[in-house]
Formats: C-alpha cells, sequence, structure tokens
C-alpha cells in the first residue's frame, strides 16, 4: 500500500481548516486512510463519519473539523490520488526516453496505484468517480492530458496544436478505461486486452510525434 506521509500536502484537496501543525497533518492523513479502508470493506452507503472516526482512534469531532460531510471525504481522497498519481508519474517519466514506453508507464502505473492504494480503490469501487466530485466536468483527465502533452511536446518533439491536445485527452481517457476492463478481469484475459489497447492508444498520437 501506499504509506501516509506527513510530508504530504494537505493544500492538494479541499479541507474546513488546515492543518498548521505535523501532527494535525498526520491526522488529516489518517482520517482520510481509514475512510479509504472504510469504503473499501463496507461501502460508501454503509460508511459514516462515526464509523470512520472509530476506524482512524479519534473522535468525530476531529473529522467534522475538517471535513463538512462523507461525500467532502471522498472528493479529498480523489484529489489526493490526483497529486500521487501526478507524482509517480513524473519521477517514472524522468528515465523515458522514447514516447510509446511513456504511454505504457503512464498507463502502468495507473494500473498499479489502483492496486496497491486503498484511496484509488475506495472511489472506483464505490462507483463515486463521477463528475459530480470534480470542480468542473473533467477536472482530472484534463489535469492529466495537460500534463502529458507538455511532456510529449518538450521531451519528444511533439507538433503542438488543439487538435493534439484533444488527442491527448483522448488517448487518457480510453487508457483508463483500458484499465478498468483489464483490473476485472482473469490475468490471462488482462493481457491480451492490454496487448491489443496499448497499441491502439500509440496509434492515436503517431501523427503528432516524429
Amino acid at each position: 500500500m501506499v504509506s501516509t506521509s506527513a510530508g504530504e500536502d494537505p493544500g492538494a484537496y479541499p479541507l474546513r481548516r488546515m492543518p498548521t501543525q505535523d501532527r494535525a497533518s498526520r491526522q488529516v492523513e489518517r482520517i482520510l486512510d481509514a475512510a479509504c479502508a472504510e469504503v473499501v470493506e463496507r461501502g460508501y452507503d454503509a460508511a459514516s463519519t462515526s464509523t470512520i472516526a472509530k476506524r482512524a482512534e479519534i473522535a468525530v469531532g476531529s473529522v467534522y473539523r475538517y471535513f463538512p460531510d462523507k461525500r467532502t471525504l471522498i472528493q479529498a481522497i480523489e484529489r489526493r490520488n490526483q497529486h500521487r498519481y501526478t507524482e509517480a508519474v513524473r519521477e517514472r517519466l524522468a528515465v523515458v526516453a522514447d514516447w510509446r514506453e511513456a504511454v505504457d508507464v503512464t498507463l502502468d502505473t495507473f494500473r498499479e496505484m489502483h492496486r496497491t492504494d486503498p484511496g484509488f480503490r475506495a472511489v472506483v469501487l464505490s462507483g463515486l468517480g463521477d463528475p459530480q466530485l470534480e470542480a468542473t466536468p473533467g477536472e482530472f483527465d484534463d489535469q492529466h492530458a495537460g500534463e502529458f502533452a507538455e511532456l510529449l511536446t518538450q521531451r519528444f518533439g511533439a507538433a503542438d496544436s488543439h487538435e493534439f491536445r484533444l488527442t491527448v485527452t483522448l488517448t487518457i481517457t480510453m487508457g483508463e478505461a483500458l484499465s478498468h476492463l483489464a483490473e476485472r478481469l482473469p490475468a490471462e484475459d488482462a493481457e491480451i486486452v492490454l496487448a491489443q489497447g496499448r497499441p491502439t492508444l500509440h496509434r492515436l498520437l503517431e501523427p503528432y510525434l516524429p
């Protein structure tokens, strides 16, 4: 599992009150981790702020100090996911020399974090990965796409244009759908769909790269 870090930026997600000390920041992360575990094990409807507080071993008032309701908690988990995923992809792509490998690394990181980070599972398994969690429709996919478009233009010489960025957004969205499909299939079937899906993602981007 992805470990909680006291240095993780709490400003990456909305809070009713910002923690001012490391101890408070660790408490926020403990609340989010407890919410993840509670939703994965019991489901979103059965989870409550009181059961989340009990799992985090804190008073329920401490949950309300930072989060007004359960849905805001899930929104914070989604934004923490975004932050962790972005950092992991940035680190892994630093040593990648081929744009096709960059596509594959981005997809593989998304799949790995769904398997190892309970925050990803909490949002996906609860069915809450929907536009209502976003400040604007497509907020998370658009951010992924913007960062990946910058990488492809600056590192790999892609010809930047509105059509290119639209294609990158399509590639990111299709890659996430491919990942979700692979995760729910038996391992052998997952390898088949991934072997078929990866070249499709590459072909979408080929016209824009040297």
